[in-house]
């Protein structure tokens, strides 16, 4: 989490610095952030196995 670029809309963020979701003080939950973060994992997963060869199981080079 991101808290100090913008302090009004806080930042979920990967290790690559994108950002992934921002929250409103009140939408900031313990639950809300999980989702943002799961829906993420997800979604990244896909767009990797999107990504592989259907052959062969490899990314292109």
């Amino acid at each position: 989490m991101d808290l100090s670029s913008d302090p009004d809309a806080p930042a979920l963020r990967r290790s690559d610095d994108t950002i992934v979701a921002r929250f409103s003080a009140r939408g900031m939950t313990e639950e809300a952030i999980e989702r943002e973060a799961w829906e993420d994992l997800l979604y990244m997963t896909d767009e990797l196995q999107r990504d592989r060869n259907p052959l062969t199981g490899l990314q292109p080079t």
